[in-house]
């Protein structure tokens, strides 16, 4: 039987067609497992689980470290002996990605220089908008000797005087007989009659910038609040510069029932985080 010309031709094509479509085939797929290989094994490149997390591999971020722009100083001097005294700072940041570092505090004699620094990730796309800020920095006033004092802030300079020299004798509750609580009673609970006044003490070191915030029930009243800082070696005539001291509150029980004390160890400007230290007393007064 004769075959028809032009099927023998159509069959051709399609051979030599197919032929094609599979060597094309082989050489993509070629490409493909080639590509996919130089993926998996790029040099340096973080790893991830099946959950899509990392292998704790990646790059910290890089940041830029600058000066903070401070505009004006207020000095504060708290009414209670001995004195307190706290600078309210305010400025501003120069974009949406700037923030407050670290604020760094020291004494030359009669001069508290303050630093605040800042910090933004390197290469980071940022809103060109100036933002505000006003923080509050207590300073270490506590032994000082009558006279007047500057405080330089990042350049911007104020002063402030103490008519006495801000120290007492003894400030030490238990010497007086007096309830006093600490760190150690954290957490715990205690009973004190209608109209006790205690005492409470924990550690500080304002030079941080850390410092206690309480917060008091409402049938607690405060009466006192100071920071008292420790005592230098014998020998050294000035407080040590960075030392830490205690907080002390003098607190009143004025309504009988549950009442507690709370506090939080953070720098006033920041937010909080969940990881800083806290103190609870509860207290049934009776």
């Amino acid at each position: 039987m004769k075959t028809d010309p032009v099927k023998r031709k159509l069959s051709k094509g399609m051979k030599i067609t197919a032929a094609l479509i599979l060597i094309a085939a082989v050489l993509l797929s070629g490409c493909v497992e080639e590509g996919q290989n130089d993926t998996d094994t790029e040099p340096g490149g973080p790893t991830t689980d099946s959950n899509g997390g990392g292998d704790g591999n990646e790059m910290p971020e890089e940041y830029t470290y600058g000066t903070a722009n401070v505009e004006n100083i207020q000095i504060m001097i708290l009414e209670s002996f001995p004195v307190q005294v706290k600078v309210v700072v305010e400025g501003y940041l120069p974009d949406g990605c700037t923030e407050i570092d670290k604020i760094e505090t020291e004494r030359e004699g009669n001069t508290f220089n303050v630093s605040i620094s800042t910090k933004r990730p390197k290469d980071a796309i940022c809103t060109q908008a100036l933002r505000p800020f006003a923080i509050t920095i207590p300073l270490d006033v506590y032994g000082l000797k009558a006279g007047t004092y500057t405080v330089d802030v990042n350049g911007v300079t104020g002063t402030f005087e103490l008519a006495t020299d801000n120290i007492i004798e003894d400030s030490s509750p238990e010497t007086d007989g007096n309830t006093s609580f600490t760190e150690a009673d954290n957490g715990t609970t205690a009973t004190l009659e209608n109209g006790t006044i205690f005492y409470l003490k924990l550690s500080e070191n304002p030079t941080t910038g850390y410092s206690w915030e309480l917060e008091l029930s409402p049938g607690l009243t405060l009466l006192k609040d100071e920071y008292i800082q420790d005592e230098p070696p014998e020998g050294v005539e000035q407080p040590l510069v960075g030392a830490g001291g205690v907080h002390l509150w003098e607190i009143k029980a004025e309504a009988t029932g549950s009442q507690q004390v709370k506090g939080i160890y953070k720098r006033p400007w920041e937010e909080e985080t969940g990881k800083e230290d806290n103190f609870t007393l509860n207290i049934e007064v009776v």
